[in-house]
């Protein structure tokens, strides 16, 4: 084994949820997942199940005004940071998570609209990773949600200039490794009012 791979077992969560939700028309942290649970407070609650201790999510403005009232109990051991211009897209919200990292570690990548993350998902995941690594779950071919990310690919992130750039295009860069999965709804985002009405039926 390389002396340079990471071997604590110890991983942090970006959450990614500064979207301004422009075609959905209603925040998506705030989706109800159920009668009692937002998306939010769901995709939180599997990662505390695998003990990340580091959970840090990214909002925008609007979503501030509505979190603490909304979801009070979840957030008080959640690192929660604003980005003012979410415009820019998720590499500005991911340089902004990493920046408020304790201390460099791997890290999962975690959309707010990939509600379906399950512990046992993440599990399967949570393999010893080599800083110049991702692993992927794939299902049938095609690679979903999350992705987590080694120690070089994060420093890469925080070092990059251009806030705009796409996420994928960096990571051709470095070794993908994929991992099955018969969970289908890895591939699952809730861009719209459509798509959220097909899978939660009120």
């Amino acid at each position: 084994m390389k002396d340079n791979i990471d071997k604590s077992g110890k991983q942090a969560v970006i959450i990614l949820a500064a979207g301004m939700s422009s075609r959905m028309g209603v925040l998506k942290p705030f989706l109800k997942w159920d009668k009692h649970t937002t998306f939010l407070e769901k995709i939180i609650s599997e990662y505390k199940l695998i003990n990340i201790n580091e959970i840090i999510v990214v909002i925008n403005n609007e979503v501030y005004k509505q979190i603490k009232k909304e979801i009070p109990e979840n957030i008080e051991s959640v690192n929660i940071i604003i980005n003012g211009t979410p415009e820019k897209g998720r590499m500005s919200s991911l340089k902004l998570g990493i920046q408020n990292f304790s201390k460099p570690t791997p890290c999962f990548i975690q959309n707010v609209d990939n509600p379906f993350v399950t512990a046992g998902l993440l599990t399967s995941l949570n393999h010893v990773i080599e800083p110049d690594n991702y692993i992927v779950p794939v299902y049938q071919g095609k690679g979903g949600h999350p992705v987590l990310l080694g120690t070089g690919i994060i420093n890469n992130i925080s070092l990059f200039e251009d806030p705009y750039s796409d996420l994928r295009k960096l990571l051709k860069n470095f070794k993908r490794i994929e991992v099955e999965t018969d969970d289908k709804n890895i591939l699952v985002n809730i861009n719209t009012l459509n798509d959220y009405q097909k899978y939660f039926k009120n």
